[in-house]
């Protein structure tokens, strides 16, 4: 049983997941503040959306309610990149994981599913708030769990592995922030089906729906709403995880193919 233990605490599975636990201590210690920041902003949407806007569609409290949820790691990836490229321009921290006995693919999977942890607890808390705040109208005997857990644990890693991704593609250090928000996240937001199902994409034109099948979130939300709210009026969806996991194969693949290069580790 010790040799067991020593090869285990040797091991490369075993340094990841100290990695992990560390920078989980880290999020833990603001835990309570970014609970009450995000509690605040759902508490908004939902009000405005499920009992300001009720003409739009019966259910649109509950439709904005899980694209809010869903849609939360994805806000976070301004923040998370910004860490990683103030300390890639700066002190350089990364390097000290760099040199453990580990890969550097595995210290850049270990960062990134650290993020997707921080993310998929506080996807966990946002569902019973969402409850407590639109009552009887979010049914909770209506969501799959199964495909629900398993389309909350895509979401997050597909985060996790975009922030590394865009961390990747900025050129000009911390300075590059500013466009950050303009040029990834807002175009992938505003056409990702957060304020609208892809079948209306579709319905305006069937190019501008297949065209949108280029934009991940899409398939975020498509699929987190699947799980939750039934299959009817959503992708399938099988369809809507498959094409999330390929996703967050590419840009997984691609992201620490340019971070190796970009810190000299190749």
């Amino acid at each position: 049983m010790n040799n067991i233990n020593k090869t285990w605490q040797a091991g490369p599975l075993y340094i990841v997941s100290q990695l992990v636990f560390k920078d989980l201590l880290l999020f833990f210690r603001g835990f309570l503040d970014k609970v009450i920041d995000l509690s605040i902003m759902l508490g908004l949407n939902v009000i405005v959306f499920g009992y300001f806007m009720p003409g739009v569609r019966p259910d649109f409290g509950v439709f904005i309610l899980i694209g809010a949820i869903a849609s939360f790691g994805f806000f976070e990836i301004v923040g998370k990149v910004g860490q990683l490229v103030a300390d890639i321009d700066g002190d350089r921290t990364i390097n000290y994981k760099l040199i453990l006995p580990l890969s550097s693919t595995l210290v850049f999977c270990s960062q990134a599913i650290a993020w997707a942890l921080e993310s998929t607890i506080i996807n966990i808390i946002l569902f019973p708030l969402g409850k407590i705040l639109l009552f009887s109208q979010f049914d909770l005997t209506k969501i799959a769990y199964v495909k629900l857990c398993l389309m909350i644990m895509a979401t997050n890693l597909f985060y996790g592995f975009f922030a590394l991704w865009v961390t990747s593609m900025l050129r000009g250090g911390i300075r590059s922030l500013s466009h950050l928000w303009i040029r990834f996240i807002s175009p992938l937001y505003m056409f990702g089906c957060y304020f609208y199902s892809w079948q209306t994409a579709y319905n305006l034109s069937p190019a501008i729906g297949y065209i949108s099948f280029l934009n991940p979130f899409v398939f975020i939300m498509e699929g987190t709403r699947s799980a939750v709210l039934g299959a009817e009026s959503f992708l399938p969806f099988w369809y809507s995880f498959a094409a999330l996991i390929g996703f967050i194969v590419f840009f997984g693949w691609h992201g620490i193919k340019r971070l190796k290069v970009k810190l000299d580790c190749i």
